[in-house]
């Protein structure tokens, strides 16, 4: 089976798309030839005044259409010819050569087209895809066209299924480990075949690990699943520390004709789930330090490249990180390589909605109608992946308590498992779902179980109408008083049915039934599928203590696009809790690593709870604000910068944050010591401290039993020697736009101090055979698009994301700003 990226010269039109707009050529006013994967949200203009795009981060969502002409030689004459769409949002139709061949509503899943009927071989032939996406269609942004890859695929009419050839691993012994190959074989000629399917398996080194042959009689337009199973040698087993990948190599024999093949990479591991061990990858139980993470790669909005991937994947690692929940739809391939290759578990997340919509155009309107093709794509993407250890049925779906469609789950968990039954099924359950229009009758009840007598006043939002049906501004309004409701009985019994068709229990913001549920539950295997940062020194000992319980995702590891400013902090104090930012705010600037890959407060002090080498971080929250009432909600941390320049704050109050995990810290301003103490005492692993401005060298030494076990320091940046620094992460990317390098710019001294205190305009322009396609910072309220060729450096920083134009050369990015001498970064494209 030959498979061949079809990204290069299309057209994309902003609206029109019609039969009718097309045949009077209407509609089509914006046109623009692109090399997929290609976003058209992120290439147009926010639209602030549309509130209904508040979610969307305000990012327009419009109908669009694309077109493409391409020749298939005579080389394909009487094969079958696919085009796979790993990722259209949303609501795609697809037309070749004037006819509907398919359509596919799911904007995040992928789905292959049978293009045989229409295409012509020897001759041009013409494909119309055409996205019908609906205002308001995300809860966060969404992206907007062919964002992720199109693949042209053919094959003989003698063929292994379009979805590839599926290995995973049976026993596994100390001494020896069965490889199991499924193949599911088309025969679409008017003839009897005999054949064989031959299967070649390849350790990393490149030597032959097993092999095996298995002949076959197929009869004339039938198709048959055949099995077989090979046997590994001396395996070496795949884990997120050691990341060992094998090949396969599989293919349909007519003699010496080779009718079909199919090779990829897959790992040998084995996964067990049980209340008394927890995880076991392999045999040895594993604690998932995972985060969630949306599908935008900020600066570049939805599109998907490897590197971007793997950029990603890298960083997430080096904080701490072993697993990701790709929230909430399926992940992308890119990313399922960089975490099979780099090492890192995937909980694999089929939706964010089952029969009840969460906002007015999304995958609810489909999803009876085509829950079955897109499970199978994302089981048949994820099957031959190590990294997935998990598939999860869905995310804070509103339906559980109801009798009838909480039967959905079940559905679902069974079609998977026929399909898969390597690993096991979960789903995301937020307990607090089940509050709406309850919260009064439920707190009642859960003081009475407390044997307390309180009035429970109703809780409302600013309109003065009961509590908003939306999850997380629920939570946010009902603060401490959550985890008083999750002890209801009421809510204990609501989850019961959608837990119970469950391998794993996830639970949304519910720590607070890890404890209980253990006990009233003794066979359930739970885990924290989305969980608040802040929280972390809480249910990490949890986590440890609890064996039935396997870990702990936060929301969000990766800043993204949408629900604005949920973790921003306010300096303006309000009566009610405010979650969703108004414009011009795009990005909730809630994860520990924000939209340009930089690491946040949040993830050092992440660090230091789960590593258990001698750490100490120091961080400062900004003087100017030191008097001013801070407003944080529950998805936001501290407005704390690793930084000590504050011009013109001088003299002024500043508290001082050491994130460490020894038992004493002793802060020093210039050298002189300024105050030892505990750590711990407001907040597992952090030390406040109170102290002035002065410019300098703020350091801090943190002690463990009177001995010194680490240091660190934040230097003033001298500003009359502040320049532009630019560097890329890879010097070398393909001419034909199909991948990136990310350059990223700072501003910093002399000594490389970054200068974080200094917003200032920088401007990039580019020469040769490459294209800017995304520049910008990490500032979530900017109104900057991410396609301006000048931006204003937000905490002293900026990146620029660089992709070939389709010619081979040199290309050229230079930096210039007011002030600093200009920078130049030189790339090559092959």
């Amino acid at each position: 089976m030959k498979r061949e990226k079809f990204n290069q010269n299309w057209v994309f039109y902003a609206n029109g798309g019609s039969t009718l707009a097309l045949l009077f050529d209407a509609g089509n006013a914006v046109t623009k030839r692109v090399t997929l994967p290609h976003d058209a949200s992120i290439e147009m203009e926010r639209d602030g005044k549309n509130a209904a795009l508040n979610g969307n981060g305000y990012f327009q969502e419009i109908t669009c259409h694309y077109t493409k002409n391409f020749i298939l030689g005579e080389e394909y004459s009487g094969q079958k010819v696919w085009l796979e769409f790993e990722g259209v949002y949303q609501n795609a139709y697809i037309y070749i050569n004037g006819a509907f061949a398919g359509k596919h509503a799911y904007g995040y899943g992928n789905f292959y087209i049978d293009a045989t009927p229409y295409v012509r071989v020897g001759d041009k032939n013409f494909v119309n895809v055409i996205v019908k996406n609906g205002v308001n269609s995300g809860r966060w942004y969404t992206g907007c066209g062919i964002y992720r890859n199109v693949n042209l695929i053919t094959s003989n009419r003698v063929h292994f299924g379009v979805a590839g050839v599926k290995v995973a691993a049976g026993t596994i012994e100390e001494e020896f480990a069965e490889v199991d190959v499924q193949t599911a074989v088309h025969n679409e000629t008017t003839e009897l075949k005999q054949c064989y399917i031959a299967a070649r398996l390849i350790d990393p080194d490149g030597n032959e690990a097993g092999s095996s042959k298995m002949r076959i009689s197929l009869s004339e337009g039938t198709d048959e699943t055949y099995q077989m199973k090979l046997y590994v040698r001396k395996p070496r087993l795949w884990d997120a520390e050691n990341p060992v990948l094998y090949r396969y190599e599989v293919s349909i024999e007519d003699g010496e004709e080779v009718l079909d093949s199919d090779d990829g990479t897959f790992g040998i591991r084995k996964i067990q789930v049980d209340p008394f061990y927890g995880l076991r990858v392999n045999g040895k139980t594993v604690n998932l330090k995972g985060g969630c993470i949306h599908h935008d790669n900020g600066i570049i909005g939805a599109r998907e490249f490897e590197h971007a991937a793997c950029n990603r994947i890298a960083k997430l690692k080096a904080a701490g990180y072993n697993a990701v929940r790709s929230s909430h739809y399926p992940i992308s391939r890119e990313l399922l390589r960089a975490c099979d290759t780099l090492g890192m578990y995937v909980m694999d997340e089929y939706t964010d909605v089952w029969t009840a919509t969460k906002v007015d155009f999304d995958y609810g309107m489909h999803m009876t109608d085509s829950w079955e093709e897109d499970i199978r794509n994302m089981v048949e993407k994820a099957y031959n992946h190590p990294c997935v250890i998990m598939y999860s049925i869905g995310n804070e779906i509103m339906e559980l308590s109801n009798p009838y469609d909480v039967q959905w789950g079940k559905k679902f968990a069974d079609y998977i498992r026929s399909m898969d039954n390597t690993r096991p099924v979960t789903n995301a359950i937020n307990p607090s779902m089940l509050l709406t229009g309850k919260i009064e009758e439920l707190l009642a009840e859960a003081h009475m179980k407390n044997g307390e007598k309180k009035v429970c006043e109703k809780k409302e939002n600013e309109t003065g109408n009961d509590m908003p049906a939306e999850i997380n501004t629920v939570m946010n309004e009902l603060g401490s008083e959550k985890g008083l409701l999750l002890q209801s009985e009421t809510i204990m019994k609501g989850t019961e049915e959608a837990a119970g068709q469950l391998d794993i229990v996830g639970y949304n913001y519910a720590a607070e039934r890890y404890e209980s549920d253990g006990k009233a539950y003794p066979n359930w295997i739970l885990f924290g599928s989305e969980t608040l940062a802040k929280n972390l020194d809480v249910n990490w000992e949890l986590v440890e203590r609890l064996p039935h319980v396997i870990g702990d995702f936060v929301w969000t590891a990766w800043d993204y696009l949408g629900e604005p400013g949920i973790g921003k902090t306010d300096y303006v104090k309000s009566k009610k809790r405010i979650l969703y930012k108004e414009y011009p705010y795009k990005s909730a600037y809630c994860g520990d690593i924000d939209l340009i890959g930089v690491r946040r407060p949040v993830s050092y002090w992440r660090e230091t709870i789960w590593k258990k080498t001698n750490l100490a971080y120091l961080f400062v929250q900004p003087p100017q604000y030191h008097d001013v009432p801070h407003d944080t909600t529950d998805w936001g941390f501290t407005d704390a910068m690793k930084s000590w320049t504050f011009r013109g704050q001088e003299g002024k109050s500043v508290t001082v944050e050491v994130y460490t995990n020894a038992e004493e810290a002793e802060l020093r301003l210039n050298g002189e010591v300024l105050e030892r103490r505990k750590v711990g005492e407001t907040k597992k692993n952090i030390a406040y401290f109170e102290t002035v401005y002065q410019p300098g060298c703020l350091s801090v030494t943190v002690y463990r039993d009177g001995v010194r076990t680490a240091e660190d320091e934040l230097k003033t940046a001298c500003w009359q020697t502040t320049q532009i620094y630019a560097c890329a992460d890879q010097e070398v990317i393909p001419c034909d736009g199909s991948d990136i390098a990310y350059i990223d710019i700072s501003l910093e001294d002399a000594d490389r101090t970054v200068n974080m205190d200094l917003m200032k305009e920088i401007t990039v322009s580019i020469e040769g055979a490459g294209e800017i396609i995304g520049y910008g910072s990490a500032d979530p309220r900017s109104e900057e698009n991410y396609f301006d060729l000048t931006a204003k450096t937000y905490e002293g920083r900026l990146r620029a994301a660089i992709r070939g134009n389709g010619e081979k050369g040199d290309i050229k990015v230079v930096f210039e700003a007011e002030g600093c001498e200009s920078k130049t970064v030189r790339l090559k494209s092959l």
